[in-house]
């Protein structure tokens, strides 16, 4: 359903056109839920901000996007040679979305004290991944496994072409350049830089390096090809 905002606020323009994700307007909710909408990408506001694109009322009903708990990876489904998808942006080295082989699956008990003084045996769960010098925690929601579309792609692209699963293995490249957008990236330290008030003595480029994306390994001179730039270069950069 598409509805039409008539009284703008900070994330909505009037008289823009917005896609509903879901619509609590049946009366049927409960109190603090009726007569709200869900706008895809944006978040939640009061029905009474929009009209369908009729310039009508918006329809009295309910469209509720049904939600999937997510299933989390188990360490008992992973074995060498399997693909993972990073789904996590946390890692220092590793990409979020990149995908990555396991070299070895680690399953090691470990003994452990108590905040009583006793100790006690426990499993400690960890992955070593192709390209990635140390051994990491196995944390289900920061990983899942190839897609079926992405598993058949791979395999047609070896088949078809000779082309490898686009797997990350280098130990010397930086996080920030395997990432698209790679200067968008950087504009936006940049532009949180500028705005950030406890800057103190620090330039913008090494506040940006040593606070604002302190996991991306940066450095000043990640910057210098921007420094240069016009403005309106850099916002026709950012519009891409």
């Amino acid at each position: 359903m598409i509805i039409v905002c008539k009284r703008p606020t900070k994330r909505l323009v009037k008289g823009v056109r917005y896609e509903v994700e879901n619509l609590w307007n049946d009366g049927s909710n409960q109190r603090w839920l009726e007569g709200k909408v869900g706008i895809k990408g944006i978040g939640r506001f009061s029905v009474g901000n929009f009209t369908d694109e009729t310039g009508s009322e918006v329809q009295k009903v309910n469209i509720v996007k049904p939600v999937q708990a997510p299933r989390h990876l188990k360490f008992s489904e992973l074995k060498e040679g399997d693909i993972l998808v990073c789904t996590s942006d946390n890692y220092k080295t590793l990409l979020k979305g990149g995908m990555y082989r396991i070299e070895k699956v680690l399953s090691e008990p470990t003994r452990k004290m108590d905040y009583r003084g006793a100790f006690h045996i426990f499993t400690e769960e960890r992955v070593k991944l192709e390209g990635v010098s140390r051994k990491l925690k196995f944390t289900p929601w920061c990983f899942r496994k190839l897609n079926s579309e992405e598993s058949r792609e791979i395999s047609l692209n070896e088949i078809l072409n000779g082309e490898e699963a686009p797997v990350i293995k280098s130990k010397d490249i930086r996080k920030i350049d395997m990432m698209p957008g790679k200067d968008k990236v950087l504009i936006d330290i940049l532009a949180k830089s500028i705005i950030d008030p406890n800057r103190h003595h620090l330039t913008i480029p090494e506040w940006g390096c040593d606070k604002v994306a302190s996991k991306l390994s940066l450095i000043v001179s990640d910057f210098d090809h921007l420094m240069d730039l016009p403005l309106r270069e850099i916002l026709d950069m950012m519009k891409k």
